[in-house]
């Protein structure tokens, strides 16, 4: 694996991991009684769609050139990323075990990898 693969590998799972953070967004907009008509007109839902979306195309794209025993560690970085914007972005509360668990799945995912 290439640098520039193990880069568009770390930069499509950020964008999945957005796409998850944009979902939550759109929970939190998406009102009681509603139904599926009320979470179809919410932007966020839309937002989280095209990114997801697009983070999946890229994943197929380089799952051409990259051996899926190699990509799929990286995907364990979702993990990782998604405690760290959820803090960043929502102020959700994250704990020491989850910064020390971020931590062994990075280590993890280096370990797989090399």
């Amino acid at each position: 694996m290439t640098g520039l693969e193990a880069l568009l590998l770390i930069s499509t799972v950020a964008a999945i991991a957005s796409g998850q953070v944009v979902f939550k967004l759109a929970s939190m907009a998406w009102l009681p009684g509603s139904g599926l008509m009320g979470l179809l007109g919410l932007g966020w839902f839309w937002i989280g769609m095209v990114v997801y979306g697009g983070a999946t195309l890229a994943w197929l794209a380089l799952l051409r050139t990259v051996p899926l025993s190699m990509a799929y560690p990286f995907f364990a970085l979702a993990f990782a990323i998604v405690p760290l914007l959820s803090w960043w972005l929502l102020g959700e509360a994250v704990g020491m075990r989850h910064w020390i668990g971020a931590l062994l799945i990075g280590a993890g995912v280096w370990v797989s990898v090399r």
